[in-house]
């Protein structure tokens, strides 16, 4: 499918989009698949959420690569389905509430370069999202993300600031600055455990058909049992000490209906309750998903793929891998468990997750917002290509990309407008054939 990319138009792209969609989607069950596909043919941009696939169909291996990268420096840990909407709010223990990537279900090893264009695009995409359709406008936005990026590489940082950095209320710009001090005001455990949960000593989950729903008597004792020994297996795996506090295991429930691209997908909640060092009980939620290969396998070359079948075991394993080297912090509960030979990723409920909400920007703080972006997805992907390279003073993926700041930045902004605008232009034709056959769609 790269006929939007300069390569071949010899098919029927609509054809060849619907049947992508359906093979994709093939294996959900009917119901999710029906409030899935309900979604994406809301909007443009929900439809590009629900079709990472379609992205990399149209651009892995791309001849493009090598304009900026396309070679071994240019690898580091992809978010792998960036946009703006995989961009919140987190927080984790004894941490001031920080912005940045918060899904790395499809995060991966790859050239950066796909990152910036998927993010790019989105930009594009959630700007006519909000009736923005001043092309002056958006070219500016794009610019200043890019730019933003690319500066981010002119000075060096030391490993110990570097990997310290974070994004919170004190150094953002002031919308983000605004929504990350209200989200630390609104949110809390105690408020996050009244939503989901009932009860105090016997803390069970909510009745609520729309979100979970209980497990039967196998399946139930099947998930304690592996969660009564992931921590012991993550802590042997990695080399850590193993973790001390008994974990008491107060409820399992399946969640259901969460997520745009994911929708469908095999989840699990767990309400546990755990003592911090031997005296204060904690209760938490733990949100422990299935885990497929990253939508980028599935379009990899022959190497790519067997080098991603040598380094991970599991795609849980990966996702974890993906979330310590993307992260800020890492999340004290983050592991994985096999159940019926699939892979589950865990990680704790956040209670202060919230996506950053665009519809109210001017803008003036769009563009705000643009160069934060950017300067959150450099960073990202710095820390990671440190990682990479085993935590050295610097790494040739900074180094290239710090000659390029300096040499070519307005190439560069030209380039990553080159890409993405024309392909937001086909993600709307593409959805706009879908929203015609989506109904047809689910009941195939």
């Amino acid at each position: 499918m790269r006929d939007l990319i300069g390569e071949s138009k010899s098919y029927d792209r609509n054809g060849k989009i619907l049947e992508a969609i359906r093979g994709q989607n093939s294996y959900l069950p009917q119901e999710p698949k029906r409030i899935k596909f309900q979604k994406m043919a809301q909007s443009p941009y929900i439809f590009y959420r629900g079709t990472n696939h379609l992205f990399w169909a149209d651009f892995a291996g791309s001849w493009r690569l090598h304009q900026f990268g396309g070679a071994a420096w240019s690898r580091t840990w992809l978010q792998g389905d960036s946009h703006v909407y995989n961009m919140g709010a987190f927080k984790h223990q004894g941490e001031s509430v920080c912005f940045g990537f918060d899904d790395f279900d499809d995060s991966l090893v790859a050239d950066y370069q796909y990152d910036i264009w998927r993010f790019s695009t989105s930009i594009v995409l959630d700007c006519w999202e909000r009736h923005l359709f001043d092309a002056e406008t958006i070219s500016t936005a794009l610019d200043t993300f890019s730019s933003s990026y690319l500066k981010s590489f002119k000075k060096t940082i030391k490993a110990e600031k570097l990997f310290a950095a974070t994004f919170t209320s004190n150094n953002t710009c002031k919308p983000l600055s605004e929504f990350l001090k209200k989200t630390e005001k609104k949110s809390s455990r105690r408020r996050m455990l009244e939503k989901w949960t009932i009860g105090s000593e016997k803390r069970l989950f909510r009745d609520n058909p729309s979100k979970v729903k209980p497990l039967d008597a196998q399946r139930s004792e099947q998930l304690r049992a592996a969660l009564n020994s992931y921590r012991k297996r993550r802590d042997e795996s990695l080399g850590l000490e193993l973790t001390e506090s008994p974990m008491q295991i107060l409820d399992v429930v399946e969640r259901i209906g969460a997520g745009t691209g994911s929708l469908g997908n095999q989840r699990f909640y767990a309400l546990i309750r755990e003592r911090d060092h031997g005296s204060e009980e904690h209760d938490l939620i733990l949100d422990i998903k299935l885990q497929h290969q990253p939508t980028a396998y599935g379009y990899m070359s022959r190497e790519e793929t067997d080098e991603y079948n040598q380094n991970f075991s599991s795609h849980a394993i990966r996702h974890a891998d993906a979330y310590r080297a993307l992260s800020d912090f890492p999340d004290h509960h983050l592991g994985w468990l096999n159940l019926e030979h699939e892979s589950y990723s865990i990680r704790e409920r956040c209670p202060y997750k919230r996506d950053f909400d665009t519809t109210q920007l001017s803008s003036k703080a769009f563009l705000l917002m643009a160069k934060q972006w950017g300067e959150v997805l450099a960073l990202k992907h710095r820390r990671a290509a440190r990682r990479l390279a085993n935590n050295q003073a610097t790494s040739p993926f900074e180094d290239k990309l710090n000659l390029i700041a300096y040499d070519q930045p307005s190439e560069f902004q030209y380039f990553v407008r080159s890409v993405s605008q024309p392909y937001a232009e086909q993600v709307r034709r593409d959805w706009n054939d879908f929203h015609v056959h989506s109904d047809a769609l689910m009941m195939q």
